[in-house]
């Protein structure tokens, strides 16, 4: 009984990281966000937290960046919301190892958020139904819902909108590179150049996911953010060519920015490409999406 009993005070938690395979911008909305369609894939590369239940009633955040004050973490900011709205009893404390680089595109914050809510949900036994869960999540993000789930997902809305999932995939080589830009998605969306409707390209690319058919994902990668991102920032868009350069099938710019991902069809050519970036000391890392069939 002693060992239950410990063992619900105690949660561990893989928080992914995800990439954009595809995001068209549409038109703004009242509430100043612009509505949105985009294809989200969950990727290997996640950070770690761990929670433990305490007797001191409070709430307490031990991250291994630096940069991020306690108070600024969505991880903090959603702990808090969630126990004075239920007027829980226990205090937590979480601690949050970041792999994922910050305000780079990898949707990390989010991810940390997902997990910290069905994290306390169980430990904090408030009993929250899928619904409810999707609702609390909405007030502290637009992808959050996202990674509730953590499915390939075609989302609308502001991003907070699941309209499908899609079938799961395997893709085995993928390298992450980016140059050490922090761009929050404020600026990235501010900077849109003209709205767009890609339906075409986004009909191909749901086709090629439900094929499983790589080298057509690759050749449909679209992400209407880039162009405003580029003008500002041109090193961005420099490491997309490099990366087809390199051998890459496919490249794109992740969500806001400043992360580029390519696809490439084998661990040599990938490795060419990761010894190229390695020497201008960009942030860089070999990841994969997973094929994980629990739908």
């Amino acid at each position: 009984m002693q060992k239950r009993e410990k063992e619900t005070r105690k949660k561990v938690k893989v928080s992914q990281a995800k990439i954009n395979l595809f995001l068209d911008i549409h038109n703004k909305r009242d509430d100043g966000f612009h509505e949105i369609e985009t294809i989200i894939a969950p990727i290997t590369l996640s950070d770690n937290l761990s929670f433990k239940l305490t007797d001191k009633s409070e709430v307490k955040v031990y991250c291994t960046s630096d940069s991020i004050k306690e108070s600024d973490n969505i991880v903090y900011k959603i702990a808090c919301f969630l126990k004075e709205t239920y007027e829980v009893q226990n205090g937590v404390e979480i601690k949050l190892k970041k792999n994922i680089p910050l305000a780079a595109g990898l949707g990390g914050g989010s991810s940390n958020a997902a997990q910290t809510v069905n994290a306390l949900n169980t430990l904090w036994k408030l009993n929250l139904t899928e619904n409810e869960i999707h609702s609390i999540v909405k007030r502290f993000g637009s992808d959050i819902n996202f990674f509730l789930s953590e499915h390939i997902s075609h989302l609308g809305g502001r991003g907070e909108r699941i309209i499908q999932m899609l079938p799961p995939i395997s893709i085995e080589y993928i390298l992450l590179v980016n140059p050490g830009i922090e761009i929050s998605s404020k600026n990235a969306y501010s900077w849109v150049v003209s709205s767009s409707a890609e339906e075409q390209k986004k009909k191909v690319l749901v086709q090629a996911l439900h094929d499983k058919d790589i080298l057509k994902i690759a050749e449909n990668l679209y992400n209407g953010l880039e162009p405003g991102v580029f003008a500002h920032f041109p090193i961005i868009q420099e490491i997309k060519i490099q990366m087809k350069e390199f051998g890459a099938i496919g490249s794109l710019m992740s969500g806001s920015g400043s992360t580029v991902f390519g696809i490439f069809t084998s661990r040599d050519s990938l490795d060419e490409a990761r010894k190229y970036f390695k020497k201008y000391n960009y942030w860089f890392c070999e990841t994969k999406i997973e094929e994980i069939d629990d739908l």
